[in-house]
């Protein structure tokens, strides 16, 4: 194995571990939610409360949405490179490949925003709550 094959390995091995941790946090950030939901005062959420919960839920919902349907498209992109790596040299064609490529670049970035998004309204709204208090 040559050095730059063992680079794209180690950089694959990380991406995937990446969205390990961001699917592991935004599935476990169920627990904002339900604290939130269960609280022991009883008191009403504020308008800003409901608001900073109901972004902070759909971004989660949406970055683990956006991980799974990169994984998806990861999956065919491989499956697509092993079946053109089957054929003769001159009959390869990487178009596919390119695509795939091209669309998981987004996918992966976009989930970093919603990630952010979903992290920063469940911050202010832990902010606002230990304020309140």
């Amino acid at each position: 194995m040559d050095e730059t094959t063992k680079y794209h390995e180690l950089a694959k091995d990380a991406g995937n571990r990446l969205r390990a941790y961001i699917l592991s946090v935004s599935s476990g950030a169920t627990g904002v939610f339900f604290l939130a939901l269960t609280k022991t005062d009883k008191t009403p959420l504020s308008s800003p409360e409901k608001w900073l919960l109901s972004i902070a839920l759909i971004s989660f919902v949406l970055t683990v949405l956006l991980c799974l349907y990169e994984l998806r498209i990861d999956a065919k992109r491989f499956f697509s490179l092993a079946k053109e790596l089957s054929k003769p040299q001159s009959e390869q064609s990487w178009e596919k490949n390119n695509s795939y490529k091209s669309k998981r670049y987004w996918l992966i970035h976009l989930s970093y925003v919603t990630l952010g998004i979903a992290i920063a309204s469940t911050s202010f709204y832990l902010f606002l709550n230990i304020v309140g208090t």
